[in-house]
């Protein structure tokens, strides 16, 4: 009975432990940069900054935001990924219903939104679900089948949402561009993160 006990015990440690797994660990796809998996952390409509934290996996609340704006996109971070600022790659990504925090979607690249914040590189990649995932969006091939109203908004929101409170960092945008060089970024990132992280 005490053996039954101790490999009981031993399995579901285990089992918690493997639960436990940091989420932006999650590996990528062999198509990637084609196509890729990112965590979700803000859904769209939200006006919460919740981020994933790069040590424990954990969605953690940021901050609430202080400009009266709501995120035009569903917004997170590339798993497996180390951009230019050292926090894993941004992702904006439409969808047809609002994602929940926490989930991780199979996404595919159609633009980047270079940004600068506080002097840092600061990129966003500009996504849709993979068309196994949704094929609403595959006539989306790129930044420039994105209806002009939504590049206008995701950038009018980029260019204030840091505005309150006063003193935040600085953010500088400079337009958009196309989903190659997205794809180079991703590349890029998932690069990094393998140098630093040798399996």
């Amino acid at each position: 009975m005490h053996l039954v006990k101790t490999i009981l015990a031993a399995s579901l440690f285990l089992s918690a432990a493997a639960q436990a797994q940091n989420i932006l660990e999650f590996p990528q796809p062999e198509n990637n940069p084609e196509e890729f998996y990112a965590v979700t952390e803000i859904p769209a409509g939200g006006i919460i900054k919740y981020e994933t934290d790069a040590k424990t996996g954990f969605l953690i609340a940021d901050r609430f935001q202080s400009m009266p704006v709501a995120y035009p996109a569903n917004y997170g971070s590339l798993t497996q990924s180390l951009a230019g600022d050292g926090d894993p790659l941004d992702v904006v990504f439409y969808t047809r219903a609002p994602m929940a925090p926490g989930t991780l979607i199979k996404l595919r690249a159609i633009g980047v939104l270079k940004m600068i914040d506080g002097g840092e590189k600061d990129d966003k990649i500009i996504a849709v679900p993979a068309s196994k995932i949704d094929p609403t969006y595959d006539d989306i091939k790129n930044i420039s089948d994105l209806p002009k109203v939504e590049q206008e908004r995701l950038q009018a929101f980029f260019r204030v949402y840091k505005q309150l409170p006063e003193g935040r960092k600085k953010v500088e945008l400079s337009g958009f561009n196309d989903a190659a060089a997205a794809k180079q970024e991703i590349k890029q990132a998932w690069d990094a993160w393998q140098q630093k992280n040798p399996q």
